[in-house]
């Protein structure tokens, strides 16, 4: 996610920086969550947020997460001052995989390099658009 997708959907993030979780991979398809892999390395935005706020995006069945439920799982997040900060991200256990849209896909392109995020970060995002395209 970005600052600008959370104001968006009606939350208020502060502390907002980019930062990097061990032991996690990105995957996309529908939407994005994280799985288990050793030796991967997830990034994204790191933000302090209510209860509130988190509960808007998470609690009951929001529309934008198409039915998926996501948990909070604790984790270090990383930043890159080289500082770390325990946190939590949230984390579908049985999300369906259904090809992902462009269109969210370009989305998450767009807030990786908003946050400047290393290139491999965002090739690997990128790399799921063959399953986006696919019929």
């Amino acid at each position: 996610m970005d600052e600008r997708l959370l104001r968006e959907a009606g939350v208020q993030p502060e502390n907002c920086e980019a930062g990097y979780i061990e032991g996690f991979a990105l995957t996309v398809g529908p939407l994005a969550n994280l799985r288990e892999e050793a030796d991967a390395r997830a990034y994204g935005l790191l933000a302090q947020l209510s209860h509130r706020d988190l509960d808007m995006l998470y609690a009951g069945d929001p529309s934008h997460l198409k039915g998926a439920k996501y948990l909070p799982e604790a984790v270090l997040v990383h930043t890159v001052d080289g500082g770390s900060v325990p946190a939590l991200t949230y984390i579908c256990p049985n999300l369906p995989y259904a090809s992902p849209d462009p269109a969210y896909l370009e989305k998450l392109i767009e807030a990786a390099q908003s946050l400047d995020l290393p290139a491999e970060c965002i090739d690997h995002i990128r790399s799921f658009m063959d399953a986006a395209r696919a019929p």
